[in-house]
């Protein structure tokens, strides 16, 4: 008899010892679960929840399941203060406490996804305010979760909020360093706002992980054409184009940049590279027609710079021959030109344009007509 009752002695103290080391379960929460689990009652159950952690702040249990209340109640920074309080009152008793982890854990998540949710349904339905809001409390419930970021930068884009956007992107690239769609993106606002040299360093990031990324080529090239690097721009639009022969966007990058340099000749040849894609492009018309018309005029630039004893000395074969030539470039012109006051006939610069090039080829009626309509509407 003695031998059975020292093994319930033992028995006894073993689930003494783990009162004293879970701690016992107060009054308030006891009726806050009544609440919950048999009335579903939060309001309720919040009161006693309040009182248990105002009557024993270390109570883990009662921040617990106001971790969840809060939640209910879209109160996120209360939600957030009772999840790190709970969490920091269980950090030193091991495995004891998992449960109650996995709980905190598992309805911070679930808020999560359920407002994240709300905020894309919110964004298709175009309620582009309440996506924000709903964006932020993400954010708020969980600050390290790069999604609600992205969302929230593609809200503030539609809203016109760049500066907020660029933000939004930032805090994507801090969290996920090597996403390098969201790092073109910025690239490509910080191309938006001017700052140039941010997008050439958020390229070389990219290339440093993808070195083919052809966005970020192509975005470094037009960053380095904007500041006036040419050389730079020229070797990061073939590297780009030879990657992507197609892209139009490149083929006419390069092209205009090509013009910009006074390289005519070249600016031709990708300008009609972009017309063999795209031949209602009225940009790349404007621009074959004007380089045209600007290798026309240099042709004999050199003798228009000349006094007249100069001149005597040029053999007139040789003005003649490049009076040909000039003429030649004026006929190339004007197919493209007419091709783009076809596409855009309100343009009086592209009609004053025409006409020079009717009338250095000796068509002064077409001529004429041309600067008429230039003039009327620049009237």
């Amino acid at each position: 008899m003695r031998k059975i009752y020292a093994i319930s002695a033992l028995s006894l103290l073993v689930l003494f010892l783990a009162v004293m080391m879970f701690g016992c379960r107060s009054k308030e929460v006891e009726s806050a679960l009544i609440y919950i689990n048999q009335q579903n009652d939060w309001d309720k159950a919040m009161d006693q929840l309040e009182l248990a952690v105002q009557t024993n702040p270390a109570d883990v249990e009662a921040h617990v399941y106001l971790t969840e209340g809060y939640g209910r109640l879209g109160e996120f920074q209360k939600m957030n203060e009772h999840y790190d309080t709970a969490m920091k009152l269980m950090g030193g008793q091991g495995k004891a406490n998992q449960k109650f982890i996995d709980k905190l854990n598992y309805d911070r998540d679930k808020f999560w996804r359920e407002t994240f949710n709300k905020g894309v349904a919110n964004v298709k339905n175009e309620k582009l305010a309440d996506a924000a809001k709903n964006f932020n409390d993400c954010i708020q419930i969980d600050a390290e979760r790069a999604e609600a970021y992205r969302n929230l930068g593609y809200v503030n884009l539609q809203s016109d909020s760049i500066e907020a956007a660029l933000k939004n992107y930032e805090d994507v690239v801090r969290i996920n360093p090597k996403d390098t769609e969201t790092m073109t993106d910025l690239g490509r606002l910080y191309m938006r706002v001017k700052q140039y040299d941010k997008t050439i360093e958020m390229m070389d990031n990219v290339l440093s992980i993808d070195s083919l990324n052809v966005d970020a080529i192509s975005q470094k090239a037009m960053a380095y054409d904007f500041l006036d690097q040419p050389e730079k721009a020229f070797a990061a639009y073939e590297e780009a184009i030879k990657n992507r022969p197609d892209d139009v966007d490149l083929l006419f990058n390069l092209g205009r940049l090509h013009f910009l340099k006074n390289n005519y000749d070249k600016a031709i040849d990708y300008f009609k590279k972009v017309l063999e894609k795209s031949p209602e492009d009225f940009e790349a018309n404007l621009n074959i027609g004007n380089a045209y018309l600007s290798l026309a005029q240099n042709v004999l630039q050199k003798e228009r710079e000349m006094d007249s004893k100069e001149l005597e000395k040029v053999p007139v074969e040789v003005i003649n021959e490049k009076k040909e030539k000039e003429k030649e470039f004026y006929n190339a012109a004007i197919p493209f030109l007419e091709k783009a006051v076809e596409l855009k006939p309100d343009d009086a610069v592209v009609w004053y344009n025409l006409g020079v090039a009717y009338t250095n080829i000796g068509e002064e009626a077409k001529g004429k007509e041309a600067f008429d309509k230039s003039d009327a509407l620049q009237k």
